[in-house]
């Protein structure tokens, strides 16, 4: 009985090990693609679109200086090409396996749990940015959308006329006067600055269904299905921007690194603008167009 017992308690400690390594694969690999869905669609930025950006001549030199910030670049190109491969020989299939499975009504109610699921963070930040009524307006969009949306599936807040903005850390930090930093290709999570990566981690550690898991161990597995599912729902969302941009361009690394860049100054113009205007809820994409590069 007593080796029985061993035995089990061995192998429980195997699953949590293997259950642990899974978690931080999903959770950079989730990062990459909360992190890298912003080139779903090229910010106004980068189509010259003058009404949209209303960039400063200051912002668009930040922007042309940020772009050569690459100090890292052969590292990070080395990287990248490592994230290619896997990308090509995991993500990419499962995430064009998945599209041609789910309807898209089923596709965008998965989207919309998913960022129903982020609420918390855009609330907290919202708060810390100064904007405590759009941090309340996150927390009554995710009651609605928890309850009325059906765990969120549905976004029945915007449909009764409360829309919200999407935000992180990474922005609370620019907004702060933090610069972006550095150019940065993580590994599986893709395009980052110094700043971004600290953003991402905030996040993380900001996010309440993360200590929920890390209590309650019996939830891993539901956990780590709904981070995979994640991932792949993600991956699906730019299967079109990506290909189209590695077609068109002669530097698919520097063409990432632009957009990144041009992303971020973007984000944080229209987060200022709407910090000032009286409907700035709708100022910014909305997160159905905001899944790359966040």
């Amino acid at each position: 009985m007593k080796n029985v017992h061993i035995n089990n308690l061995n192998q429980k400690e195997h699953r949590r090990s293997m259950l642990t390594s899974l978690s931080l694969i999903l959770f950079f690999s989730t990062a990459l693609l909360c992190a890298h869905a912003d080139t779903t669609t090229v910010p106004p930025i980068a189509k010259n679109d003058k009404d949209a950006t209303k960039l400063t001549r200051e912002e668009k030199d930040d922007i042309a200086d940020e772009d050569e910030n690459d100090p890292l670049e052969p590292l990070n190109r080395t990287i990248y090409f490592m994230n290619s491969i896997v990308d090509a020989i995991i993500l990419k299939p499962l995430a064009i396996t998945y599209r041609l499975v789910l309807p898209e009504e089923v596709r965008n109610g998965v989207g919309n749990a998913f960022a129903n699921l982020a609420a918390p963070i855009t609330s907290l930040n919202h708060l810390l940015q100064g904007e405590p009524s759009r941090a309340g307006t996150a927390l009554v969009r995710f009651g609605l959308n928890s309850t009325i949306g059906i765990l969120g599936l549905f976004d029945a807040a915007k449909e009764l006329g409360i829309p919200g903005i999407e935000t992180n850390f990474n922005e609370t930090l620019g907004i702060w006067g933090v610069n972006t930093g550095p150019y940065l290709m993580l590994p599986l999570i893709g395009p980052s600055s110094f700043r971004g990566t600290v953003g991402l981690g905030a996040d993380y550690f900001t996010q309440p269904l993360n200590y929920f898991v890390n209590t309650h161990h019996d939830n891993q597995d539901i956990a780590y299905s709904l981070l995979g599912l994640e991932l792949i729902h993600q991956r699906n969302l730019v299967l079109e921007a990506l290909d189209d941009l590695e077609a068109t361009s002669l530097d698919m690394y520097a063409s990432l690194r632009s957009i990144y860049f041009q992303k971020q100054q973007y984000r944080l113009s229209k987060l200022k603008e709407a910090h000032t205007s009286n409907s700035g809820n709708e100022i910014l994409d909305t997160p159905t167009n905001t899944q790359i590069f966040g």
